[in-house]
């Protein structure tokens, strides 16, 4: 796993996050609620840095990806979470130091609305007697797609875009069964499969993106993300070889 270059500042807002016992305020609140809050700091701080217009979407949505993670988790899976923000966004080539910075003025803005206290919990109400609710009648894709449920492609047809709906299961379908026998030949236990299954969904993803070098460079990375969530880095090179038929460098 590739080295993550943190500041002081950065590294010293992880600690505090990891030992705090109560959550941020903005803890369990909306992306509608909690945006507000840093918008006019966050566009600030990316206009000191000198960031080209054309990039300056690609840093907010690096900002609604940690704004997620402060709204989610509190205490070590928080801290991770960051982390792991830090570093994807890091690989996907954009400048840490603007990108610790933005972490670090988004968590004094939420440390400065407060801490959340301990609430009594609920007590659960008994399950009212009587008749179970009749099971609904499950829409196929085309179905959906007919009814506008479901988004439709403007130059594709419902035959169409059904057909490739099928690929696209019966293709994620051969990977679960190739990854699950390589998980059991490597003897991890099934509970495993679920994260690991993530990562080779992503990586199917990027082969049908990418070839050759470009693909290559976005394996790496991918493990490298992955490896950061503490899974297995020969696990995850295994995948790539086994599952895709890749060659890592």
């Amino acid at each position: 796993m590739r080295y993550l270059n943190l500041t002081a500042q950065t590294d010293a807002i992880l600690a505090f996050i990891r030992r705090t016992d109560f959550p941020l305020s903005v803890y369990g609140r909306s992306a509608a609620r909690v945006w507000p809050m840093v918008r006019e700091q966050v566009d600030q701080r990316i206009s000191r840095f000198g960031v080209p217009v054309h990039e300056v979407n690609i840093y907010r949505r690096y900002v609604t990806e940690i704004l997620k993670a402060f709204r989610t988790e509190t205490g070590e899976p928080l801290a991770a979470a960051l982390e792991i923000c830090l570093r994807k966004w890091t690989n996907l080539g954009l400048k840490p130091e603007l990108l610790q910075q933005l972490l670090i003025d988004s968590h004094r803005k939420f440390h400065a609305t407060g801490h959340q206290m301990p609430k009594p919990k609920p007590l659960l109400s008994a399950k009212k007697p009587g008749p179970r609710l009749r099971r609904k009648h499950r829409r196929t894709y085309a179905e959906a797609l007919s009814k506008g449920r479901t988004s439709r492609r403007p130059a594709a047809t419902i035959e169409e875009q059904s057909a490739r709906h099928a690929q696209g299961i019966a293709r994620n379908r051969d990977i679960n069964q190739r990854l699950a026998l390589l998980l059991k030949d490597r003897k991890l236990p099934g509970q495993e499969f679920i994260r690991y299954n993530a990562f080779a969904q992503k990586l199917g993803r990027l082969t049908r993106k990418y070839a050759g070098n470009s693909l290559q460079l976005a394996a790496t990375d991918l493990i490298d993300l992955y490896e950061a969530k503490s899974l297995d880095g020969g696990v995850l090179r295994d995948i790539c070889v086994r599952v895709f038929g890749l060659t890592l460098s």
